[in-house]
């Protein structure tokens, strides 16, 4: 059965060599070499163990989860509103901006994976569209629209969508929507034995990797 105590990974501390003195001295040489020894055998020990199976777990790699379990409803039609949140479930530096429900901001520079779920619902039966797109620190990304048609009445139509995007120290990023027909909105309910709640919206970011040499232009 696997252990129940986390385990961790550590940089073996810079050993403090002997003063070597101005003449040659066999004790203060053995000394030396067998602090730089026991150094450099921990840190050997420190990367088999992070590059060697398993090793992912001691990667603290950024991330982030943000939900809302309230309706968001949409006050006019063909009109772009933020897709808002209300809870954090992870922020490892990834977090909702100051003061903002929306604006998801980094604080390490890299390449992130954004994947959203909404679930929809409408309150009449006629087509209509729902349209969510990207915008990065107030502009919107070119080609980034997706778009839903949904033809049921108070019927469950969930909205995914899961993108790279590269961010800088402190960009912010946020899923913006509009809609057709005010009867469309994101849906929310509590949960209700034997099943639990559902959101409105759901928004998870990963860090990727590193950002390329040259930082690419939107579309």
């Amino acid at each position: 059965m696997p252990s129940s105590r986390q385990q961790t990974l550590a940089a073996p501390p810079v050993p403090t060599l002997p003063d070597p003195g101005a003449a040659y001295s066999e004790k203060t040489s053995r000394s030396s070499n067998g602090l730089v020894r026991t150094f450099m055998l921990r840190l050997t020990g420190a990367l088999q163990s992070l590059f060697g199976p398993g090793g992912g777990q001691y990667v603290d790699f950024p991330n982030g989860l943000f939900f809302n379990t309230d309706e968001q409803m949409f006050a006019a039609i063909n009109t772009a509103y933020p897709v808002v949140f209300n809870n954090t479930y992870l922020n490892n530096l990834i977090d909702l901006q100051s003061g903002s429900t929306s604006r998801v901001e980094v604080s390490t520079p890299g390449i992130y994976n954004f994947q959203y779920t909404g679930q929809l619902i409408s309150a009449n039966s006629s087509a209509k569209d729902i349209s969510v797109w990207i915008r990065r620190n107030g502009t919107d990304i070119g080609y980034s629209r997706r778009t839903r048609t949904v033809e049921t009445n108070n019927h469950y139509s969930p909205i995914s969508w899961s993108f790279n995007i590269d961010m800088n120290t402190g960009d912010y990023l946020e899923i913006m929507a509009a809609v057709t027909d005010t009867d469309l909105h994101l849906h929310s309910e509590v949960a209700a034995s034997p099943l639990p709640g559902i959101p409105s919206s759901v928004l998870t970011v990963n860090y990727m990797s590193a950002l390329p040499p040259t930082i690419p232009t939107p579309p």
